[in-house]
C-alpha cells in the first residue's frame, strides 16, 4: 500500500490493518477457495481446524478473509483437501470472482462431492443424462415434466 506519512520530514509506510481498511481481496480470495474446497470434500471447520493446528473460529477467519493463512497452514491445507497450492490462487490475477462457489448452494456441493465419490464411469455418465433429462424438461416449460410421462 503506498500510503505514507510524514514525521519529522521522513516518509514511511502505513500499514494496512483489517479494522481500517478491509481485509485484503487476496486473503478473501483464498479464504473463498478454502471455503469451497472444503465445502467439496466435505469437511468440517473443525476438522480442517485440527488437520492444520487451529481451532474451527480460526478457520472461520480464514475463509472470511479476516486472518491470513500462513504458508505453512496452506500447504497443509492443500494437502489435506487434496488440492494443489495454486488452486487457492485460481483466477486471482484475471479479476474474475474467486471460483463461482457463492453460486453453488450447500446442496448443489454436496451433489458434486458424492458425484465424485461414485467409483463406475458408466453410472457417473448415467446420472448426468438423467440429470440433463430433466433440466430439459425443466426448461420447456411448467408442466412439461410431468405431461412427459408415459
Amino acid at each position: 500500500m503506498s500510503v505514507t506519512s510524514v514525521e519529522g520530514g521522513a516518509r514511511r509506510r502505513l500499514r494496512r490493518t483489517v479494522r481500517e481498511h478491509g481485509p485484503d481481496p487476496v486473503d478473501v480470495h483464498v479464504g473463498k477457495r478454502l471455503r469451497y474446497a472444503r465445502l467439496l470434500r466435505g469437511v468440517s471447520q473443525e476438522e480442517l481446524g485440527e488437520g492444520i493446528g487451529v481451532s474451527f473460529q480460526a478457520v472461520q477467519k480464514y475463509e472470511q478473509g479476516e486472518n491470513r493463512l500462513s504458508a505453512s497452514r496452506l500447504f497443509r491445507a492443500a494437502a489435506l483437501l487434496e488440492q494443489s497450492v495454486a488452486f487457492f490462487f485460481d483466477a486471482l490475477e484475471s479479476g474474475k470472482p474467486a471460483d463461482g462457489s457463492a453460486d453453488f448452494s450447500r446442496d448443489e456441493l454436496e451433489l458434486i462431492r458424492h458425484y465424485r465419490q461414485i467409483a463406475s464411469e458408466d453410472v457417473r455418465d448415467h446420472l448426468l443424462q438423467v440429470a440433463k433429462r430433466i433440466s430439459e424438461l425443466e426448461a420447456s416449460g411448467p408442466g412439461a415434466a410431468t405431461a412427459a410421462k408415459p
